[in-house]
């Protein structure tokens, strides 16, 4: 369970306390279902200078930090890969989430070399999201090609705002098949404990 963060102010953007009762409710929750596991995190924004909207601190109790561009989306190439490249590198940041932050027939969005974020992608084992919301579709089957081609990992991701928003899954598996990717390069077909080694591995 990804909510905003605090600069999302049109999104309802978790204050720091605000998201220190989400993880606690979610770590309740744990507590009494069996047969799935929730994980408490949040999509993070990256600041323009790269930095993430929250301390290390309370990024350090979450389960998993999915880190975002959304603001400053005219940065120069240059200036969106350092950006980039600061979230990848971060200890705590598991995946980058659409890293364009591209709207389809909208917005242009960021254009980083996607090359040099695949290597550090690698490097850090962080993955890099194919957002499946069929406004997104960031990364989109070139980068994926790419991403899979260099070695990186991809995280399949709804960008769920709302239930019927998991349906769009679809358009996210089909981009994935487009960039020629298999299971190997998806963290989705992880199995449970797998994917809970791999949340540790930093």
């Amino acid at each position: 369970v990804t909510d905003h963060s605090q600069s999302q102010g049109q999104a309802n953007g978790l204050k720091p306390d605000r998201l220190r009762t989400h993880i606690d409710l979610i770590r309740e929750k744990n507590e009494t279902i069996s047969g799935v596991t929730i994980l408490a995190g949040s999509e993070v924004d990256i600041l323009p200078d790269g930095t993430l909207d929250y301390d290390d601190e309370l990024l350090a109790m979450l389960d998993i930090v999915v880190a975002s561009p959304h603001a400053a989306l005219q940065q120069s190439p240059e200036d969106a890969t350092k950006r980039l490249l600061a979230a990848i590198e971060h200890p705590l940041v598991h995946i980058i989430g659409h890293p364009t932050g591209r709207i389809i027939n909208k917005r242009k969005g960021l254009e980083p070399d996607i090359p040099t974020l695949v290597a550090a992608a690698v490097e850090c084992n962080t993955a890099l999201e194919l957002n499946a919301n069929s406004y997104r579709l960031d990364l989109k089957d070139t980068h994926v090609r790419a991403a899979c081609e260099g070695g990186a990992v991809i995280a399949i991701n709804t960008d769920a705002h709302r239930p019927e928003d998991f349906d769009q899954l679809q358009y996210g598996i089909l981009t994935a098949r487009r960039g020629w990717a298999e299971p190997k390069n998806c963290i989705n077909c992880l199995e449970h404990d797998e994917l809970q080694t791999w949340l540790l591995r930093k």
